[in-house]
């Protein structure tokens, strides 16, 4: 979708006899005020010198409510809730009312948890949503959500930041051809409620699937010569991703045309202007596929892990999550 100056729709619109906020905003509501993403996505959609699909978009309400028993997150919310009230967001006492005043909805909550709750009144109420990373605390969560989405006819998608960094992007987008060797690296920090990698490891694992793609067939959790978390994925036509933890954010990639490096870092702002263009065409930038298959890596990553680093199939610890879900 290509966007307009907003002199120019101003001028359009006036001509036309309609205002400029009627045309073309996009309200946006935030659920969960537990993590700095959800000012950090405010500033980007609030900056009087946005541009694009960010400029038709502005953060006016927030539900502060995350998690319900995660101690780094619950004691952000006072803070977080102020430095909202200060940017002009209206604080809501529930979903219900954030939903009335809103077009569309980040849910920000930290806890993947509480995740699928808190999306059904947004997609039973037909809005559009970005669910911040992990999509849920659960595979099968993970599944129910999708199945959701398509139930209500709701489009949604979930994405680490580093998705859109521009090393990834250039790589997925065929810089150096078909990637047959990957290696990421981000921290990985734990959190006992969720499984290993869904709290931090994930971002290196989307840099991962960014630059690799579906086709992830099967992984063997071990770790590196420093103790480390390494998670070796077997791809279709014998192409082969790896996950380690580490310091900071990096990797390389080796395709038909060379080699280069990914998985930097290059801020919230990409995404937040994906998601932008997301509420506006309804068209989401990664399928449920890849976001199912990102969750099934980790979540097999885990049970590699509890059979003492064998290896794993991603088939196998779907069909476990949704025999979970068949009860």
């Amino acid at each position: 979708m290509k966007f307009i100056s907003k002199t120019l729709a101003i001028a359009v619109f006036s001509y036309l006899g309609l205002s400029i906020s009627h045309a073309a905003e996009i309200k946006v509501g935030i659920i969960g005020l537990d993590t700095s993403h959800a000012l950090a996505f405010t500033k980007a959609f609030n900056d009087a010198k946005a541009e694009g699909a960010l400029a038709d978009c502005k953060v006016v309400a927030a539900y502060p409510k995350g998690s319900p028993d995660i101690e780094s997150s619950t004691k952000r919310v006072p803070k977080y809730t102020e430095e909202m009230k200060k940017m002009g967001v209206e604080i809501v006492p529930s979903i219900e009312a954030l939903l009335e005043k809103v077009d569309a909805v980040c849910l920000e909550t930290n806890d993947g948890r509480p995740h699928l709750a808190q999306v059904l009144p947004v997609l039973k109420a037909k809005k559009r949503v970005f669910i911040d990373k992990p999509i849920a605390g659960s595979l099968e969560d993970s599944i129910a959500i999708f199945a959701a989405s398509k139930k209500y006819g709701v489009p949604l998608f979930s994405s680490s930041s580093l998705r859109f960094a521009s090393q990834n992007q250039a790589v997925r987008n065929g810089s150096i051809g078909k990637v047959s060797y990957a290696k990421t690296g981000s921290p990985a920090s734990l959190e006992k409620t969720h499984p290993d990698l869904y709290w931090y490891g994930i971002h290196g694992v989307e840099s991962l699937f960014t630059v690799m793609g579906t086709g992830c067939e099967s992984v063997v959790r071990s770790t590196t010569d420093d103790g480390k978390i390494r998670v070796t994925g077997k791809w279709s036509g014998g192409r082969t991703g790896i996950f380690e933890e580490r310091k900071g954010y990096g990797g390389t990639a080796k395709g038909e045309k060379g080699e280069a490096e990914i998985g930097k870092y290059d801020g919230y702002k990409p995404l937040v202007v994906e998601i932008a263009k997301y509420f506006h065409s309804g068209e989401v930038p990664v399928s449920a596929e890849e976001t199912l298959e990102i969750m099934a890596f980790m979540e097999a990553a885990d049970e590699s892990k509890r059979q003492g680093g064998k290896e794993v199939t991603l088939a196998s610890v779907m069909k476990a999550a949704q025999a979970k879900l068949d009860k």
